[in-house]
């Protein structure tokens, strides 16, 4: 399909770390969708509670409170398009039972790879349309 003509997507990258959260907001952006950046937990809930935002890429070790938390209180937003997923350094059993058991659609450790933002923008698409 054409990306011109592919429904764009508006992502918001959260990351407490600028450079990781600006370069991954540049990989979105050269995969034809809109991105915008907050740094912690409060930023992301405002703008997510303040814009139609279809995906969120969510650190989960973030200055203010931990990604787990942030998916909480997004949840209660009621937004049924949304798709959360984790990004994070972690692997073990234990983090992806919790990313699972916290209603994230997908955990990725970082650095998230292309193929990988790929796949997890075509899925957040299809959820949106």
């Amino acid at each position: 399909m054409n990306v011109s003509r592919r429904p764009r997507l508006k992502v918001l990258v959260v990351d407490g770390d600028p450079e990781a959260a600006q370069s991954l907001a540049e990989l979105v952006g050269i995969n034809g969708h809109d991105a915008q950046v907050a740094y912690d937990g409060r930023s992301a809930i405002r703008n997510v509670r303040d814009e139609d935002f279809q995906l969120v890429l969510l650190d989960i070790g973030l200055p203010d409170m931990d990604g787990y938390e942030v998916v909480r209180r997004l949840t209660l937003l009621g937004q049924r398009s949304l798709s959360i997923v984790a990004l994070t350094g972690h692997d073990s059993y234990e983090d992806l039972r919790r990313s699972d058991g916290a209603g994230l659609d997908a955990h990725i450790v970082k650095p998230c790879r292309s193929e990988q933002l790929q796949q997890i923008l075509l899925k957040a698409m299809a959820r949106a349309a």
